[in-house]
Protein backbone atom coordinates (compact mmCIF):
# COMPACT_ATOMS: atom_id res chain seq x y z
CA UNK A 1 0.00 0.00 0.00
CA UNK A 2 1.41 3.56 -0.88
CA UNK A 3 1.84 6.30 1.34
CA UNK A 4 -1.47 7.67 -0.60
CA UNK A 5 -3.55 4.89 0.19
CA UNK A 6 -2.43 5.01 3.71
CA UNK A 7 -3.36 8.35 4.02
CA UNK A 8 -6.83 7.68 2.90
CA UNK A 9 -7.22 4.38 4.44
CA UNK A 10 -6.32 6.38 7.82
CA UNK A 11 -8.27 9.46 7.69
CA UNK A 12 -11.19 7.47 6.74
CA UNK A 13 -11.54 5.70 9.47
CA UNK A 14 -11.06 8.65 11.89
CA UNK A 15 -13.64 10.37 9.82
CA UNK A 16 -16.08 7.90 10.52
CA UNK A 17 -15.30 7.15 13.95
CA UNK A 18 -15.21 11.17 15.16
CA UNK A 19 -17.10 13.01 12.51
CA UNK A 20 -15.31 15.04 9.89
CA UNK A 21 -14.82 18.24 11.78
CA UNK A 22 -13.69 16.86 14.72
CA UNK A 23 -10.71 15.22 13.11
CA UNK A 24 -7.67 17.34 12.10
CA UNK A 25 -4.53 16.84 9.69
CA UNK A 26 -2.58 16.69 12.90
CA UNK A 27 -4.62 13.79 14.26
CA UNK A 28 -4.56 11.98 10.17
CA UNK A 29 0.05 12.47 10.54
CA UNK A 30 -0.24 11.20 14.41
CA UNK A 31 -2.51 8.39 14.03
CA UNK A 32 -0.41 7.14 10.54
CA UNK A 33 2.99 7.81 12.40
CA UNK A 34 3.51 10.42 9.74
CA UNK A 35 4.60 14.11 9.13
CA UNK A 36 1.66 16.40 8.70
CA UNK A 37 3.95 18.05 5.46
CA UNK A 38 3.29 14.31 4.12
CA UNK A 39 -0.16 14.48 4.16
CA UNK A 40 -0.07 17.69 1.94
CA UNK A 41 2.75 16.83 -0.04
CA UNK A 42 -0.34 14.43 -1.28
CA UNK A 43 -3.57 16.28 -0.74
CA UNK A 44 -4.02 19.83 -1.28
CA UNK A 45 -6.29 20.52 1.75
CA UNK A 46 -8.67 18.66 3.89
CA UNK A 47 -11.20 18.83 1.61
CA UNK A 48 -9.19 16.93 -1.19
CA UNK A 49 -8.76 13.94 1.09
CA UNK A 50 -12.28 14.43 2.17
CA UNK A 51 -13.11 14.45 -1.41
CA UNK A 52 -10.48 11.15 -2.46
CA UNK A 53 -11.55 9.37 0.53
CA UNK A 54 -15.28 9.66 -0.31
CA UNK A 55 -14.46 8.79 -3.95
CA UNK A 56 -12.38 5.77 -3.26
CA UNK A 57 -15.27 4.51 -0.78
CA UNK A 58 -17.95 4.97 -3.31
CA UNK A 59 -16.03 2.90 -5.98
CA UNK A 60 -15.57 0.10 -3.32
CA UNK A 61 -19.28 0.13 -2.14
CA UNK A 62 -20.11 -0.31 -6.22
CA UNK A 63 -17.87 -3.15 -6.77
CA UNK A 64 -18.56 -4.71 -3.48
CA UNK A 65 -22.37 -4.11 -5.01
CA UNK A 66 -21.71 -5.96 -8.34
CA UNK A 67 -20.50 -8.83 -6.63
CA UNK A 68 -23.52 -9.35 -3.88
CA UNK A 69 -25.64 -9.38 -7.36
CA UNK A 70 -23.38 -12.05 -8.89
CA UNK A 71 -22.86 -14.28 -5.98
CA UNK A 72 -26.89 -14.11 -5.58
CA UNK A 73 -28.92 -16.63 -6.79
CA UNK A 74 -31.82 -14.30 -8.04
CA UNK A 75 -32.53 -10.57 -7.41
CA UNK A 76 -34.72 -10.88 -4.52
CA UNK A 77 -31.69 -12.05 -2.46
CA UNK A 78 -29.59 -9.69 -3.68
CA UNK A 79 -31.89 -7.02 -2.39
CA UNK A 80 -31.74 -8.89 1.12
CA UNK A 81 -27.85 -9.31 0.67
CA UNK A 82 -27.46 -5.66 -0.68
CA UNK A 83 -29.34 -4.65 2.90
CA UNK A 84 -27.30 -6.78 5.17
CA UNK A 85 -24.31 -5.11 3.24
CA UNK A 86 -25.07 -1.64 4.13
CA UNK A 87 -26.42 -2.52 7.69
CA UNK A 88 -22.89 -3.82 8.48
CA UNK A 89 -20.90 -1.26 6.74
CA UNK A 90 -22.80 1.60 8.29
CA UNK A 91 -23.00 0.38 11.99
CA UNK A 92 -19.63 1.75 13.08
CA UNK A 93 -20.27 5.04 11.39
CA UNK A 94 -20.65 8.15 13.36
CA UNK A 95 -23.79 9.83 12.72
CA UNK A 96 -21.62 12.87 12.45
CA UNK A 97 -19.52 11.61 9.38
CA UNK A 98 -22.58 12.60 7.16
CA UNK A 99 -23.68 15.50 8.96
CA UNK A 100 -20.36 16.70 8.98
CA UNK A 101 -20.26 16.60 5.07
CA UNK A 102 -22.73 18.38 4.16
CA UNK A 103 -22.41 20.86 6.13
CA UNK A 104 -18.61 21.69 5.57
CA UNK A 105 -18.14 19.35 2.56
CA UNK A 106 -21.02 20.15 0.61
CA UNK A 107 -19.21 20.07 -2.85
CA UNK A 108 -18.02 16.68 -2.40
CA UNK A 109 -21.38 15.72 -0.44
CA UNK A 110 -23.47 16.58 -4.02
CA UNK A 111 -21.04 15.22 -6.59
CA UNK A 112 -20.32 12.11 -5.13
CA UNK A 113 -23.49 11.48 -2.63
CA UNK A 114 -26.73 12.71 -4.73
CA UNK A 115 -25.79 12.66 -8.05
CA UNK A 116 -21.90 10.32 -8.35
CA UNK A 117 -21.40 6.98 -7.86
CA UNK A 118 -23.99 6.64 -4.61
CA UNK A 119 -26.71 7.61 -7.43
CA UNK A 120 -26.14 4.40 -9.78
CA UNK A 121 -28.70 4.32 -12.35
CA UNK A 122 -26.56 1.41 -13.79
CA UNK A 123 -27.07 -1.37 -11.06
CA UNK A 124 -30.78 -0.50 -10.23
CA UNK A 125 -31.23 -1.04 -13.96
CA UNK A 126 -29.62 -3.90 -13.79
CA UNK A 127 -31.50 -5.55 -11.14
CA UNK A 128 -34.97 -4.59 -12.24
CA UNK A 129 -33.81 -6.13 -15.51
CA UNK A 130 -31.94 -9.59 -14.36
CA UNK A 131 -35.78 -9.44 -12.00
CA UNK A 132 -37.43 -9.64 -15.48
CA UNK A 133 -35.28 -12.27 -16.81
CA UNK A 134 -35.20 -14.45 -13.54
CA UNK A 135 -39.36 -14.18 -13.88
CA UNK A 136 -39.30 -12.35 -11.07
CA UNK A 137 -40.26 -8.98 -11.38
CA UNK A 138 -43.36 -8.45 -13.73
CA UNK A 139 -42.59 -7.95 -17.65
CA UNK A 140 -44.83 -5.18 -17.28
CA UNK A 141 -42.96 -2.37 -15.96
CA UNK A 142 -41.26 -0.05 -17.63
CA UNK A 143 -37.52 -0.56 -16.97
CA UNK A 144 -36.16 3.63 -17.73
CA UNK A 145 -39.36 4.71 -16.01
CA UNK A 146 -39.22 2.24 -12.98
CA UNK A 147 -35.26 2.99 -12.57
CA UNK A 148 -35.71 6.47 -12.43
CA UNK A 149 -39.07 6.35 -9.91
CA UNK A 150 -36.51 4.31 -7.42
CA UNK A 151 -33.66 7.22 -7.29
CA UNK A 152 -36.76 9.84 -6.88
CA UNK A 153 -37.64 7.72 -4.05
CA UNK A 154 -33.89 7.64 -3.11
CA UNK A 155 -34.04 11.78 -3.24
CA UNK A 156 -37.12 11.43 -0.97
CA UNK A 157 -35.75 8.89 1.42
CA UNK A 158 -32.91 11.48 1.40
CA UNK A 159 -35.51 14.60 2.43
CA UNK A 160 -36.83 12.44 5.06
CA UNK A 161 -34.03 11.28 7.40
CA UNK A 162 -32.47 14.65 6.76
CA UNK A 163 -35.32 15.98 8.38
CA UNK A 164 -35.79 13.30 10.94
CA UNK A 165 -39.13 12.51 9.98
CA UNK A 166 -38.49 8.45 9.68
CA UNK A 167 -35.88 5.91 10.11
CA UNK A 168 -34.51 3.00 8.05
CA UNK A 169 -37.44 0.69 9.41
CA UNK A 170 -40.21 2.55 8.46
CA UNK A 171 -38.99 3.38 4.94
CA UNK A 172 -38.58 -0.02 4.26
CA UNK A 173 -42.44 -1.46 5.42
CA UNK A 174 -43.99 1.78 4.48
CA UNK A 175 -42.65 2.35 0.86
CA UNK A 176 -39.64 -0.13 -0.75
CA UNK A 177 -41.65 -3.47 0.59
CA UNK A 178 -44.97 -2.51 -0.89
CA UNK A 179 -43.37 -1.23 -4.07
CA UNK A 180 -41.12 -3.94 -3.77
CA UNK A 181 -44.36 -6.58 -3.78
CA UNK A 182 -46.36 -5.03 -6.12
CA UNK A 183 -43.63 -5.31 -9.17
CA UNK A 184 -43.26 -9.13 -8.27
CA UNK A 185 -44.49 -11.55 -10.19
CA UNK A 186 -46.31 -14.83 -8.20
CA UNK A 187 -42.84 -16.56 -8.35
CA UNK A 188 -41.17 -13.01 -6.98
CA UNK A 189 -43.74 -12.86 -3.94
CA UNK A 190 -42.94 -16.66 -2.86
CA UNK A 191 -39.30 -15.96 -3.04
CA UNK A 192 -39.78 -12.23 -1.49
CA UNK A 193 -41.77 -14.22 1.74
CA UNK A 194 -39.37 -16.71 2.11
CA UNK A 195 -36.51 -14.34 3.04
CA UNK A 196 -38.84 -11.92 4.79
CA UNK A 197 -39.55 -15.07 6.81
CA UNK A 198 -36.08 -15.94 7.25
CA UNK A 199 -35.30 -12.27 7.91
CA UNK A 200 -37.64 -12.42 10.65
CA UNK A 201 -36.43 -15.70 12.03
CA UNK A 202 -33.08 -14.77 12.24
CA UNK A 203 -33.96 -11.31 14.11
CA UNK A 204 -36.22 -13.10 17.08
CA UNK A 205 -32.52 -15.50 17.59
Amino acid sequence: MDIRDRILKGAGKLFKELGIKQVTMDMIAQSLGISKRTIYENFRDKNDLVNNFISLAMVDHKKRAYEILAGSKNVIEALFNFGIFNQSAMKDVNPLFFNDLKRYHGEVFHKNILTGEARNFELTYTILRRGQNEGVFIKEINLEIANQFIHYMFDFFQKMKEDKQCNQNLIWTSVILPYLRGICTEKGQDILVFFLKNTENQNNI
